[in-house]
């Protein structure tokens, strides 16, 4: 008997605990591009981008201009010399394929390093809006992953109203 009640009380205590915590849902990168921060980092991005494409343009303009230089003057020149103009036109498409590499790599880091703070900052007001509102759990459905919600679990306009944004 007492094990009965015992057993009982604890089911009560687990479906209340249940019935008190609250789900709610956000469209979190949509959160990260309302940020003003956002637009300054892809602007920042953009720039970087278009000097290094200036930078890999100017690579790939060497090589085209050697590469025409080698073609028109190739009958001309002496085996040996053939053999040093196609080793220097690899070493240019070499130097090309590193530095999209390396480029590449920049543009991931500098990525990295403006958009870990925005995360930061969108993570630490939603965390404050969900615990004003008394969520317990908040879902990410920027992938179309929440499936059926109730519009009032939204925390979108009340995370608008915390940045300011209208």
């Amino acid at each position: 008997m007492k094990f009965i009640c015992t057993l009982c009380l604890s089911l009560l205590g687990s479906t209340a605990l249940f019935a008190q915590s609250k789900t709610g849902y956000i469209n979190f990168q949509q959160m990260i591009a309302m940020m003003p921060e956002s637009k300054l980092a892809g602007d920042s991005l953009n720039l970087l981008q278009e000097k290094l494409n200036v930078d890999g343009q100017q690579l790939v303009a060497e090589y085209t201009k050697k590469l025409t230089e080698f073609d028109s003057t190739q009958k001309s020149m002496s085996q040996a010399m053939q053999e040093v103009k196609v080793s220097e036109l690899k070493g240019l498409q070499a130097n090309i394929q590193k530095y999209r590499e390396m480029s590449e790599n920049a543009m991931n880091q500098r990525e990295q390093q403006l958009l870990t703070p925005i995360m930061d900052k969108a993570k630490k007001i939603l965390k404050s809006v969900a615990n004003e509102k008394g969520y317990t759990l908040v879902i990410d459905n920027s992938r179309d992953a929440v499936l059926v919600s109730a519009a009032a679990d939204d925390l979108m306009p009340d995370v608008k109203l915390k940045m300011g944004i209208k």
